[in-house]
């Protein structure tokens, strides 16, 4: 690991060539470096992309060279979409002001411990405060009894031994009861919600899934949490950051209510694709963890999420662009990662929706994934060709 880090050091600080417009930056993403090794590599990028496991995760190769090619060092970037906080991070770790926003816990939690990576003392003073909860509070077996969550891929009990249930309901009421995250517990968190489930060793589940926590099987075996924390706390406390990382930001709420001090220089986003699956179905587990409770899964509950506004009409794209709109600088760049499925080109249906903002159309890429990974997960949907969509700010806009 020591010397993959050397050398992505010397990535992160090698420019490319002098790119006077944004004709001959499009041009230079367009040769698609990061299908090419070492960036095609599953594992490639800063230790901290590997936080947390995270589906539909774009990957960090993809993010490192838009944020490369489209935009320069003390630049302020926004990922309005951030999820796992892939484009953040990256706006980081090259010398940009990385911000994210998301409606979603989870996506709150990996991209502020991603974007403001805390000290090493501030993670094992929460990490510590987390030991001495649950030495003195561990939940009673009544209170285990009430929780009622099931009926997607089986209860929730069903994934754990009951001491360890017991300790991970514990580290929830803890986390719940700390109110606003800091940098530090959305790491110590994201590190949890990472060996929540999984088929690995170090989860604390029976054998199921890292992404998506299908059946749990096998035996019921006893797995203490703080020895598995502990151990991923310190695979990734020890991460190297290149010189340039420089802190950025995450707010949790909807990109429609987000408002900035000031405006960016781009906004780089990966919005659902089309008829993808329900990241809240998917992530179930890891959302109960982060507070969610039976109610919030129930059809018609989640009508913020964009995923949901899109199945039911595309033209909650005319509101997403005209809030784009007044969080770029006039003339600022917006680039968007979007995927074809079936027939359905999400590129060109978004095209007349951003000119009604007042965005020029730049131009629209084709990239051929047919044959990408698939992770174990049989159904990946239909999407065979993803596409990058670059648009330029209007130069009058109206706030």
């Amino acid at each position: 690991m020591e010397s993959n880090q050397l050398t992505l050091f010397d990535e992160y600080s090698e420019p490319l060539s002098d790119l006077s417009s944004v004709s001959e930056q499009i041009d230079a993403f367009a040769k698609f470096r990061y299908k090419a090794k070492p960036y095609s590599k599953r594992n490639w990028g800063n230790s901290l992309h590997f936080l947390c496991s995270y589906q539909g995760k774009l990957k960090p190769a993809i993010a490192h060279f838009l944020v490369k090619t489209m935009t320069n060092k003390g630049e302020r970037i926004l990922d309005p979409f951030s999820g796992a906080g892939t484009i953040p991070l990256e706006a980081c770790l090259q010398g940009r002001f990385g911000d994210g926003v998301d409606i979603n816990p989870l996506a709150y939690a990996n991209t502020l411990a991603k974007v403001a990576f805390p000290s090493c003392e501030d993670v094992y003073n929460l990490r510590n405060r987390l030991g001495d909860y649950l030495a003195r509070c561990l939940v009673t077996d009544r209170e285990l009894d009430k929780i009622q969550l099931n009926n997607i891929n089986g209860r929730l009990q069903d994934y754990f031994h009951p001491k360890t249930f017991a300790e991970i309901v514990t580290a929830r009421k803890f986390f719940s009861e700390l109110g606003r995250h800091t940098p530090a517990s959305a790491f110590v968190e994201s590190c949890l919600l990472h060996i929540l489930h999984g088929n690995r060793p170090y989860a604390l589940s029976r054998r199921s899934h890292g992404l998506t926590p299908f059946s749990p099987t096998g035996p019921f075996k006893y797995k203490p949490l703080l020895p598995r924390l502990d151990a991923k706390i310190r695979r990734v406390i020890r991460t190297r950051m290149p010189p340039d990382y420089v802190h950025g930001s995450a707010y949790l709420c909807s990109t429609f209510d987000f408002d900035a001090e000031k405006p960016y220089d781009a906004i780089i986003t990966s919005p659902p694709f089309l008829n993808s699956t329900r990241f809240y179905i998917a992530n179930w587990m890891r959302l109960w963890f982060c507070g969610w409770e039976k109610g919030d899964f129930k059809p018609n509950t989640r009508n913020d999420y964009l995923e949901e506004m899109q199945a039911k009409s595309m033209s909650v794209y005319e509101k997403v662009f005209a809030k784009f709109s007044t969080l770029l600088k006039p003339g600022g760049l917006c680039v968007l990662h979007l995927g074809v499925v079936r027939k359905r080109d999400m590129g060109r249906e978004l095209i007349p929706r951003a000119e009604k903002a007042g965005f020029e159309i730049l131009r629209l890429l084709y990239e051929d994934v047919a044959s990408c990974e698939n992770h174990g997960v049989r159904d990946q949907g239909s999407t065979n060709k993803h596409q990058f969509l670059f648009l330029k700010a209007s130069r009058l806009v109206s706030k």
